[in-house]
């Protein structure tokens, strides 16, 4: 009757019940599920009505701050905003270029190209400097392991005294003749 599970000893007395046994999972009936879903669904709704309500609160204040700017402060401001986009493409065009240039060095130091994000830099030297230290890295750990897949015992000669070895056996065993 102890190992029974239609027993009808009460859940507490052998110190586990149903729940801490993790045999049945836990069902739902679908108002439960209607009940959990609606509820994370408000949970969702809300917060993102909250950050709505802040961008379009933060929208309006940035448009009154520039409604209340003389014509000459708007044209500087666009002058600004200009200026600082064009910054920022060629900032992109710049980490563009030195990534392909990146990607040439290591490719002409059989390094994988996987490698580029690690060395690429905006600063050209500073970028030579990190693909010459990967280099030595890269080359010194595939040496070591070029070396200790190398590594080994010499086998022995088998066959005793015969220095053709496993040759030698083979043609006697099969009857063949050695040139």
């Amino acid at each position: 009757m102890e190992n029974n599970p239609d027993s009808t000893k009460p859940a507490g007395e052998n110190g586990m019940n149903q729940n801490q046994q993790g045999d049945e999972p836990k069902t739902f009936t679908q108002d439960e599920v209607n009940e959990i879903m609606s509820k994370r669904l408000n949970e969702k709704s809300a917060k993102d009505e909250a950050k709505f309500e802040k961008r379009l609160a933060e929208a309006q204040k940035e448009w009154e701050r520039k409604a209340k700017l003389s014509d000459e402060e708007r044209a500087a401001e666009a002058q600004k905003a200009k200026i600082s986009e064009l910054e920022e493409r060629e900032r992109k065009i710049t980490m563009r270029e030195r990534r392909t240039e990146a990607a040439e060095k290591l490719a002409a130091k059989e390094i994988p190209s996987e490698f580029v994000n690690y060395v690429v830099d905006a600063d050209a030297e500073k970028m030579d400097s990190n693909i010459e230290g990967l280099s030595k890295v890269w080359n010194s750990a595939l040496e070591k392991g070029v070396k200790a897949k190398l590594a080994g015992k010499t086998p022995e000669d088998v066959g005793g005294n015969n220095s053709q070895g496993a040759t030698s056996n083979y043609t006697q065993s099969n009857g063949v003749s050695s040139f």
